[in-house]
């Protein structure tokens, strides 16, 4: 299955192999700068084969932790907006149901601060991830703790019952050598088990304040223009903070400080609801990324905090008149929609 997930971590992979000295293979016949959707699977094993033959299985885990060098684009944005280390994965789970993922990562178990993952075929597909997918998706996932500024983070790879085999690696402490990690993550990838993974973090004070991880950025005044009372407004900017974040009813009243109901009537007063707000907002800044970049409709979807694709469309269509693949057709080239 070609995804847009997949289409992502061969962005970062060639991004990181350039910046590591290494020479990535050349890009697939047609692709857009590797922005679209979809990258064939065949290219996607090619760079990954490319990692091995040139550094190996230690290279590649350090490769995909580089997600700095995905700044800009949606799903970076996207994953980098949560809170900590269990809303990343809530984040990651959905972005794989969103593509319809052959593979998952499913969660095991969990305590604070610590969280047991197994990255395996979804149910109904009998494929296993390949030893080399796992370890580049247990890269993403770290590199992206280490950017929400998760403190203690550390990761043991193997099966849980074969601890005397497992690989721990301490990422606040000075990187293993490529070659090192290779040997050591080698055997494990002989028995399959470099699907399961332990993460270890020291868990935040919740009572203590809490930095961003994004900046605010110039889209949150999107709905500004909009004939809508400051409440409305609130929720809007609250929500194109972070479009990818569920903004459910419970968890927009507690942003205000109203009970829910409180909020509901507040709104349906002036003829608005959570729902429409929260839509208009993602619908907004969805099209600002269909005119301003060129990743795949999916990605934006998937980054503006719809469901599954249809569900952007069709939301997008009743917001803005016009599908989302139309709505860049007409607008981004400055030309017309056509017939159909």
């Amino acid at each position: 299955m070609q995804d847009f997930a997949s289409a992502a971590m061969v962005r970062l992979l060639v991004r990181a192999m350039a910046a590591h000295g290494l020479v990535p293979p050349p890009p697939p016949p047609g692709a857009d700068g590797l922005a679209a959707s979809h990258v064939p699977l065949a290219y996607k094993r090619s760079v990954v084969e490319t990692v091995l033959h040139q550094g190996g299985l230690g290279t590649l885990l350090q490769l995909a932790q580089r997600v700095d060098l995905l700044a800009g684009d949606p799903v970076h944005r996207a994953l980098l907006g949560a809170n900590d280390v269990p809303e990343l994965m809530a984040r990651w789970q959905r972005l794989e149901r969103y593509v319809h993922s052959r593979h998952q990562v499913s969660i095991t178990a969990s305590a604070p601060g610590t969280l047991a993952l197994h990255h395996h075929a979804r149910p109904g597909l009998p494929e296993e991830p390949h030893p080399t997918e796992s370890l580049a998706v247990l890269g993403v996932l770290v590199g992206a703790s280490q950017a929400l500024g998760v403190r203690g983070l550390r990761a043991e790879i193997g099966a849980p019952d074969a601890a005397g085999h497992r690989v721990h690696l301490q990422m606040e402490a000075p990187a293993t050598a490529p070659a090192e990690l290779h040997a050591q993550l080698a055997p494990l990838a002989g028995q399959r088990w470099l699907g399961h993974w332990t993460l270890h973090w020291e868990p935040r004070d919740s009572k203590a304040p809490t930095t961003p991880t994004q900046p605010p950025q110039p889209a949150t005044r999107l709905c500004d223009a909009l004939p809508w009372p400051p409440l409305a407004h609130q929720l809007a900017r609250h929500v194109l903070h972070d479009p990818a974040a569920q903004h459910t009813v419970e968890a927009l009243a507690q942003h205000t400080g109203l009970a829910r109901r409180s909020l509901q009537r507040a709104l349906t007063e002036r003829g608005l609801s959570c729902r429409h707000i929260v839509t208009e907002a993602r619908a907004r800044v969805a099209a600002q990324w269909l005119l301003e970049s060129p990743h795949g409709l999916a990605e934006i979807g998937f980054a503006c905090g719809f469901s599954d694709q249809p569900h952007f469309t069709r939301e997008f269509a009743r917001h803005v008149g016009l599908t989302p693949a139309r709505y860049r057709q007409a607008f981004a080239s400055g030309g017309m929609p056509g017939p159909g």
